[in-house]
């Protein structure tokens, strides 16, 4: 199968990189190798390149992690040109987009620990994908602890959101901001616990545009 693909996210997992897009169709992809892997950390892959991507459909993809593509090889088509941000670009494909509190994220199945960390496990639902798009209704602080962290005021506590982007940090990330969210793998941290996918802050859109690239993607 051949697409052209938008590349919307660049996360560190586990020294490599993570690569999330959407097709022009409007598909969720994120991009492994062929061999069932992430890409190297170091790799020229960047959010808002688009890429005429050659691939095979994974075979034992797992909810909700659906998306998972095997490239088998990428021709560059240029970047997402200045005039047009990625909010048009999604909403143009009718892409659901949450707002309001990162409560309502992921169909609501998200689960929060007392320190304010999101989850979800098989007990409570799985939701139909493993990525998504949100406008948050309040504005969200950095906080350093365990890592960098973005935190949302709310009546039932913190809610407290890991950041695994390759953006440079920013203090606040204003309310009103197009962020895009995803859950982590499957994993369990002792032999008694039931596996668990974390709620993670892959990046942010549109705070500032810098890119001078005109090269026409097709809209």
């Amino acid at each position: 199968m051949k697409s052209t693909v938008l590349i919307l996210s660049k996360t560190h997992m586990n020294g490599q990189s993570c690569i999330g897009g959407l097709t022009l169709k409007g598909k969720y992809v994120r991009l492994l190798d062929m061999n069932g892997h992430n890409q190297p950390e170091d790799t020229d892959l960047e959010p808002n390149q688009a890429w005429e991507i050659e691939y095979e459909e994974r075979s034992n993809n797992t909810p909700p992690h659906v998306e998972d593509i095997l490239v088998k090889s990428r021709v560059s088509k240029g970047r997402l040109k200045d005039s047009i941000t990625v909010k048009d670009f999604i909403e143009k494909r009718n892409i659901p987009i949450w707002k309001g509190s990162p409560d309502i994220l992921f169909d609501g199945l998200i689960q929060w620990t007392q320190s304010g960390s999101g989850y979800m496990d098989k007990n409570g639902g799985i939701p139909s994908h493993s990525v998504g798009f949100w406008i948050s209704d309040k504005p969200l602080t950095k906080k350093e602890y365990k890592g960098t962290r973005y935190q949302y005021p709310s009546n039932n506590g913190w809610r407290s959101i890991k950041f695994k982007g390759f953006e440079e940090e920013v203090g606040i990330i204003p309310a009103g901001t197009l962020i895009r969210v995803s859950l982590a793998r499957w994993v369990s941290f002792n032999d008694d616990e039931e596996p668990k996918c974390w709620l993670q802050l892959s990046g942010w859109y549109d705070l500032g545009r810098n890119s001078n690239e005109t090269d026409d993607l097709p809209f």
